[in-house]
């Protein structure tokens, strides 16, 4: 708790308490999606792998952007097809998860719907106060839109 100063100015909480409930809540959510991805079918391995520069967030950093794809992606004759592009926000309510925890998820999109599933791992909470996870966010989706054609997405769809 915040306890006046000599100064009469008041100091700011400690963010350690918090830091260490996430580390401790991730690694049993990490321990816990591990097991959820064990049984057959077995998801989708991640077609490609992005790594972007923040621009929105005061602070600077790196974002991951983990693309499923369909099976005909990039395949011989198949170079020319434009996809339309599902971005997924993992949930953890900005606090825990990663953006492979959807896999099963973006399986089952890729498979039955034809597209991209493009998951965003974002920044989290204790480390990365609100709203970083939310400017993460939007750069991703700015970031896929103007790099559209490159990575065969339709960016009409």
């Amino acid at each position: 708790m915040s306890q006046p100063s000599a100064h009469g100015i008041i100091d700011k909480p400690s963010r350690w308490p918090l830091y260490f409930q996430a580390v401790f809540w991730r690694v049993l959510m990490g321990l816990g999606m591990y097991q959820h991805k064990l049984p057959a079918p077995h998801p989708l391995k991640p077609g490609f792998v992005k790594y972007i520069d923040t621009t929105l967030s005061a602070v600077p950093g790196r974002v991951r952007l983990v693309f499923y794809t369909p099976k005909e992606y990039g395949t011989p004759g198949n170079e020319g097809k434009k996809y339309p592009c599902i971005v997924n926000f993992h949930g953890g309510g900005f606090t825990m998860g990663t953006a492979t925890d959807d896999c099963r998820w973006a399986t089952a999109v890729c498979e039955q719907a034809d597209t991209i599933v493009c998951s965003v791992d974002y920044r989290l909470a204790p480390e990365h106060p609100f709203p970083t996870a939310l400017e993460d966010s939007a750069d991703a989706v700015m970031w896929i839109w103007d790099h559209a054609d490159e990575l065969g997405i339709d960016a009409d769809r």
